[in-house]
């Protein structure tokens, strides 16, 4: 990884949309910082759209698609993109709504089996707002060691689901879908190419999106994943958490 300084002016101002990840890149541990939330209107007045990228849950991304200076949102690591069309939120799913009910059932039973091996694990605070998948506190409200991380991971994809860290949950679901290829269809629907696209994260669940995008930053934390994380990005920050992000913006803004 190189640090963010040594990105090239051209590299730059050929960026036309930042994609980022929400927790741990865009939002501090704590909080959201006001200076992360402005920094997102400032680049959209340089002409650049953003795309929120995230494992958080459908009814969170309801409220941001709808609220939020940003022209879509990804959620459920690629289950769905939420974006707003004059006065109206547009909801495009990767599967079929009938898939829905049974996803959950098979989600369901896979929950109760992790439960009898590993009786500690919690499901997120954040569940009962999602549609597709299921998250397991590992670091938000509750401590679980790598080691246990990996053997949750582990059991789930030995029952035929996929699996996705981020920086406080496991998400698991079933299907073929990832914040890559929902990403793609996204910025299909926005009329821009998978080129003059930055990727922004912190997490192993961002390593598809560093592997498949020439210009990625990491935020600082990025350093911590070693033995999870299989793509790192190109390039570095300084800061950490919403920090790294607000340098992100301003190293962008200052090459335009």
């Amino acid at each position: 990884m190189k640090p963010l300084i040594d990105m090239s002016t051209e590299e730059s101002r050929n960026i036309k949309a930042i994609l980022f990840d929400l927790d741990g890149t865009f939002v501090n541990s704590d909080e959201l910082k006001s200076q992360a939330y402005s920094s997102l209107e400032s680049i959209r007045e340089k002409g650049l759209k953003t795309v929120a990228v995230t494992g958080r849950p459908a009814g969170w991304c309801d409220l941001i698609a709808r609220w939020w200076p940003v022209d879509a949102v990804v959620g459920e690591n690629g289950a769905f993109f939420f974006y707003k069309n004059k006065d109206k939120i547009i909801r495009k799913t990767f599967y079929d709504l009938d898939m829905q009910y049974n996803n959950r059932r098979r989600l369901d039973e896979l929950f109760e089996k992790c439960l009898l091996n590993f009786p500690y694990i919690k499901m997120a605070s954040d569940q009962s707002f999602r549609q597709w998948d299921l998250a397991i506190d590992i670091a938000e409200e509750t401590q679980v060691s790598t080691k246990e991380i990996v053997d949750i991971v582990n059991f789930a994809e030995g029952e035929g689901a996929c699996t996705a860290i981020s920086n406080i949950h496991i998400n698991i679901w079933f299907g073929d879908y990832n914040k890559e290829q929902m990403s793609l269809k996204v910025l299909k629907e926005l009329g821009l190419s998978s080129k003059n696209i930055l990727y922004v994260g912190d997490s192993p669940n961002d390593s598809p999106m560093f592997k498949y995008f020439e210009s990625t930053v990491g935020v600082k934390s990025v350093m911590n994943y070693e033995g999870l994380i299989d793509t790192y990005p190109k390039y570095i920050t300084t800061n950490d958490e919403g920090d790294g992000f607000v340098e992100l913006i301003n190293f962008l803004i200052s090459t335009r």
